[in-house]
């Protein structure tokens, strides 16, 4: 009854003033003129039909053809429309497909008990039919058993299940898995099982000490003594730390203020500095600021921190530690920055084999749970040998960061599969919901 309502109000125009007869399969509908007892809805119903002439005719649903065709689901109907002329399209490519010729022929002549002919149709193991190649007929049937909404846009294995439950034709497989490849919303919206593409590129190893760092923020901490984020600043040679409080919304003005004061004071000006695309990085004093004192300055990719996945991990230790003697209400962070400064350096480096504080100072610093001891009586060592003694830890330090860059390329690679790109090749992006928003933005802007 609702479908006839919403018809009478679509038509209303049409149907005034004229007399005509509405024809349903449903029994009940058509009392509803003489029905006694009416609902609320229904009673609205029967002010709205007023206006109209009209009877209700009951017509079973063997004889209401026509309405109940349209009722059909789109995907139904169009699965009624592909096989209901597919016999006739394949008997009539049988005859120009060679191969499909030949296997007619020998059937005809008994010579084979993998095809047999029935009704003008070549039919093989499993009473599949044999498609032809001709036309699009083998591509249409692909098509019907992955694009539309019954199959779902299945993979390769599914795709080719659904076609040999009741078709064959030879290379079926390479043909089915060409197409699955292709297939542009496949390739939009189905997520990647696959191993990361590309194998892994390490930064280049750093010489010397302070030749190159990372620099992040750590960001939305609780206030403490006036501080809301830390600047994480990693030398990439001796993997020495550097963690300075910074204020919550800390400026780029701020920003290279402290850098200054807790890293070029002590350390010089570095030649790179490996950064993400922070704005405070990105903007236009700190970029010329650097130009003009001679460092380079290297941004990460957009929303990629594996490339500068050495700070992102050096962040992780940082709050695992300060989540560890941190008070209960999570204000004193900024007085713990120190220690656990002299925490981290004091570690040994799997990459180097040495602490920080080796390879930057040449020794260990005393500890509380070191005991002083006599050094005992004589000579000093020469100072050739403390230098040569400090080279040597520089030149082995090199050393095991070029054997841990390898050890990290092999297990890296070993979770991603070789993928090269040539220019001018076209690809699909994948972009993140913050990715997206801030591209709607750029595009309206």
């Amino acid at each position: 009854m609702t479908a006839i309502i919403h018809c009478l109000r679509v038509w209303r125009h049409y149907l005034l003033g004229a007399r005509f007869i509405v024809k349903t399969d449903n029994i009940a509908t058509s009392y509803f003129q003489s029905q006694k007892k009416l609902s609320p809805k229904q009673a609205r119903w029967q002010d709205f039909l007023a206006e109209f002439d009209y009877v209700l005719e009951y017509r079973p649903g063997k004889a209401n053809v026509v309405a109940d065709a349209l009722s059909r689901k789109a995907e139904l109907a169009s699965i009624s429309t592909v096989l209901g002329d597919l016999p006739t399209r394949i008997k009539e490519g049988l005859g120009h497909d060679p191969v499909a010729k030949e296997l007619v022929k020998l059937a005809e002549q008994g010579k084979t008990r993998q095809f047999w002919l029935e009704d003008g149709l070549l039919y093989t193991q499993g009473r599949r039919l044999y498609v032809p190649k001709w036309e699009d007929l083998r591509k249409d049937l692909i098509r019907e058993c992955h694009d539309t909404k019954w199959a779902g846009h299945p993979g390769q294995k599914r795709t080719r299940a659904l076609l040999e439950s009741s078709y064959f034709w030879p290379q079926m497989r390479d043909q089915v898995e060409l197409y699955v490849k292709t297939c542009l919303v496949c390739q939009q919206d189905k997520v990647e099982n696959k191993q990361p593409a590309g194998l892994l590129e390490p930064l280049p190893t750093s010489e010397h000490p302070w030749d190159s760092i990372t620099l992040d923020f750590i960001s939305s901490l609780p206030n403490s003594d006036g501080f809301g984020s830390i600047m994480v600043v990693i030398d990439r040679f001796p993997k020495y730390g550097t963690f300075i409080p910074c204020p919550k919304d800390c400026t780029v003005e701020e920003a290279a203020r402290l850098f200054f004061k807790n890293v070029v004071k002590y350390w010089g000006l570095p030649k790179h500095i490996i950064s993400d695309r922070d704005p405070r990085f990105t903007g236009r004093l700190w970029t010329e600021l650097f130009k003009l004192l001679g460092s380079e300055l290297h941004f990460s990719t957009s929303f990629h921190p594996k490339t500068d996945g050495q700070t992102e991990r050096v962040n992780s230790l940082l709050e695992c530690y300060l989540r560890r003697f941190v008070s209960a209400n999570q204000r004193d962070w900024a007085r713990l920055l120190d220690v656990a400064q002299f925490s981290y350096n004091l570690q040994r480096s799997e990459a180097t084999g040495k602490s920080p504080f080796e390879i930057v100072m040449g020794q260990q610093p005393i500890t509380p749970h070191t005991f002083h001891h006599d050094l005992g009586k004589g000579p000093s060592p020469a100072a050739t040998q403390m230098v040569q003694l400090w080279g040597e830890h520089l030149d082995m330090a090199r050393s095991q960061l070029a054997k841990a860059q390898k050890r990290m390329k092999k297990w890296a690679d070993a979770k991603r599969r070789q993928r090269e790109y040539s220019i001018g090749d076209k690809v699909l992006i994948k972009l993140l919901p913050q990715q997206f928003k801030a591209f709607v933005e750029y595009t309206k802007a």
